[in-house]
């Protein structure tokens, strides 16, 4: 069969070759005319007679090739129109980067383009190629001296290796359908062993009690059993061997199914695609000049990353700030200048307006429900906050007057949520807790001070960004209620020239790595914090001396006395903040706490004073000279409390510790940045 088709595609190749190459035409049709317009060169080799242009009709011998003897093979006489130039395009230019802009998800990147002289007026330029990763709407030109831009256009440019990788991926679906054909058919297979397995089984119940009634009647016919037992066991071991092969079969043909899949949906996306930018300009003068091509590429991002460095000889500090770039944008950054931005690349010009705040009175719920709502105010309070925050960055994302004033009147409608929570009753609390965290800043930009080169890769690459080093104020942090550790820590400011970005931190201690944690952006010329770690060399006890209780009229008294003794196993004293507390409650007509006789005096520091004393947290900074035991650093304290006979002291409802626990993280936050 295979011979008499090739036979079959031979002569069929051989009855075509003639009428392909312009041979004798077919008996009864008309002669074609020859192209009008088109000299053709006479052949001094062609016999008379013969057409100009056609390939000698010699008979040809085997698979169209010249017959034995034939001094030349078929000759073509040139076609002296193909030989001619085609017109020239417009000029196509590449350009080099110069600048990139790169925001968290995004990069602007900037092409000078060097325009060739010699030209004036009206003219067109391609720049090509422009990456995979280029966002074709948002390409721009900007206006140069000498040169106007009419018009800029990007177009895409297919490879043109995508017509054969159409191919390919038919070949690939080919050999996909012929595995899960394949996978299928096994599975079929061993579903059918399966199926004479059980009928085995059931054969061999069969057997055993026919065996056991005939030994019981003394009639055993062994030869037989033995040939049912072995034909039984062959059967059933041959059905198993061919359900593990198979089985392995079913796997490898698995693993070659999802290479032909993986290998198919890489082919299926196509090559990746370029593009190409037609540039219209006028010159006035004839003299070369130059243009900036803008335009953005995605798949490109960066995140801050930091080590500080702590030095206690020095009481210094060193900040590197780094960059941790994601650059896949499908070209090389090589020598470009390069800035890092948090702001986005389409920021809107539509300045916010402020909208009235209408109200309107209701009938009150009562005491119990203002209480309630007391509970709920901090949460909704943090709620509104952040709602307003959302609703003014997405207003400066939009490009439209229409969704820039709702996302405007979204941000006007959070705020009057936080005004009408800050009309109602005890909301000192939260007003103090939020009036001193920091300004929201919507765009922080750090210029490189030197080009850098980034190629386009999966891997992140890291860029320095800026180096600093200060004073700073070290000292130990104990809070002997929770642990008996003792904590380093250090006051900084951020003098650097920009503000520094939230971000991962490594933190050293005399050129010790001690962790990791994390920082929120802090402005220039901001105080914060930063801890560093435990320090085994010191330790804190917290004990509690005495208390007593007694009925004095209709109230309860109770007196309590603590000490905290801190052991110190250094050579040289250290400076040590202890932290503690006493109970308190929002209600102060409730529970009245007073302070009583103290070893030392507690800190006069402003912020504690503002934020964490009226809370009942006490804290005393103490200078820990060397020693333990009996030589050990002590402090003692004592303080009571008020409050009515009937009552007793309780742990607070979910819902307050829900708003403690909101409260307390916005502490935290506000703590760590520090103050001005």
């Amino acid at each position: 069969m295979k011979n008499h088709l090739l036979a079959l595609s031979l002569s069929a190749s051989l009855a075509f070759v003639p009428v392909a190459l312009g041979g004798a035409p077919k008996p009864g049709a008309e002669p074609e005319p020859a192209p009008p317009n088109v000299p053709v060169e006479p052949d001094p080799q062609l016999p008379e007679g013969e057409p100009e242009g056609a390939i000698n009709p010699t008979p040809a011998g085997p698979l169209g090739q010249a017959p034995k003897g034939d001094p030349k093979p078929p000759k073509v006489v040139p076609n002296p129109v193909a030989g001619k130039k085609k017109p020239e395009g417009p000029p196509a230019l590449t350009g080099r980067l110069t600048e990139v802009t790169l925001y968290q998800g995004t990069a602007l990147v900037t092409r000078h383009i060097d325009l060739p002289a010699g030209q004036k007026g009206p003219f067109e330029v391609i720049v090509s190629p422009l990456p995979t990763a280029t966002d074709a709407a948002s390409v721009f030109a900007d206006r140069a001296e000498g040169v106007e831009v009419r018009s800029v256009a990007c177009r895409s440019r297919p490879p043109a290796e995508a017509e054969q990788l159409k191919g390919a991926v038919a070949e690939l679906e080919e050999a996909i359908k012929k595995v899960t054909q394949d996978i299928s058919v096994s599975r079929n297979e061993i579903a059918l062993r399966r199926i004479r397995q059980d009928y085995l089984k059931s054969l061999g119940k069969f057997v055993a009690p026919a065996v056991s009634q005939e030994m019981a009647h003394g009639v055993l016919q062994a030869k037989e059993i033995e040939l049912i037992t072995d034909m039984h066991f062959s059967k059933y071991e041959e059905a198993s061997q061919k359900i593990m092969e198979l089985d392995f079969e079913i796997e490898e043909s698995q693993e070659q199914l999802a290479r032909l899949q993986k290998e198919r949906a890489k082919l299926a996306g196509g090559p990746p695609v370029t593009y190409d930018v037609v540039l219209y300009l006028e010159k006035e003068e004839e003299g070369a000049a130059s243009l900036k091509l803008n335009y953005l590429v995605d798949d490109c991002g960066w995140v801050p990353v930091y080590n500080v460095r702590g030095d206690t000889a020095q009481n210094e500090i060193e900040i590197e700030f780094n960059a941790l770039i994601h650059q896949v944008s499908g070209e090389k950054w090589e020598g470009v200048n390069l800035s890092l931005s948090t702001a986005s690349p389409t920021v809107s010009a539509y300045n916010p307006q402020l909208a009235p705040l209408y109200v309107r009175v209701s009938d009150s719920g009562g005491q119990q429900e203002q209480q309630v709502d007391l509970v709920g105010n901090t949460l909704r309070y943090n709620k509104a906050l952040d709602q307003r925050k959302a609703a003014l960055a997405g207003q400066f994302r939009v490009q439209s007057i229409a969704a820039a004033a709702t996302a405007n009147f979204d941000a006007n409608d959070s705020a009057a949520s936080v005004q009408l929570i800050e009309l109602s009753e005890r909301m000192s609390e939260l007003r103090r807790l939020r009036e001193d965290s920091a300004e929201d800043i919507l765009s922080i930009e750090y210029a490189l001070g030197r080009p850098v080169t980034l190629v386009s890769r999966r891997e992140a690459q890291m860029v320095p960004v800026l180096q600093h080093r200060s004073k700073a104020e070290f000292y130990h942090v104990a809070v002997p209620i929770l642990t008996a550790a003792v904590f380093r820590e250090a006051e900084l400011t951020n003098a650097t020239p920009k503000d520094l970005l939230g971000g991962a931190v490594n933190v050293y201690l005399d050129d010790r790595f001690t962790g990791r944690t994390e920082m929120p952006t802090i402005a220039r010329g901001r105080t914060f914090s930063l801890g560093f770690g435990v320090d085994g060399q010191l330790r804190a006890r917290r004990s509690l001396l005495n208390r007593s209780e007694a009925v004095q009229g209709g109230n309860q008294h109770v007196e309590i006395s603590v000490e905290v003794v801190i052991d110190n196993f250094k050579e040289n004293p250290v400076s040590l903040r202890l932290r503690e507390r006493t109970p308190t409650m929002e209600d102060t007509a409730s529970l009245r706490v007073s302070l009583g006789e103290m070893s030392e005096p507690l800190s006069t520091d402003s912020d504690y004073l503002r934020f964490d004393r009226p809370k009942g947290i006490l804290l005393w900074t103490l200078k820990v000279k060397p020693g333990s035991g009996k030589e050990a650093t002590s402090l003692s304290y004592a303080y009571s409390l008020e409050f009515d006979k009937n009552q007793t002291l309780q742990d607070i409802t979910s819902e307050q510790k829900s708003r403690m626990r909101t409260e307390f993280i916005e502490k935290s936050k506000r703590a760590f940045k520090g103050r001005k």
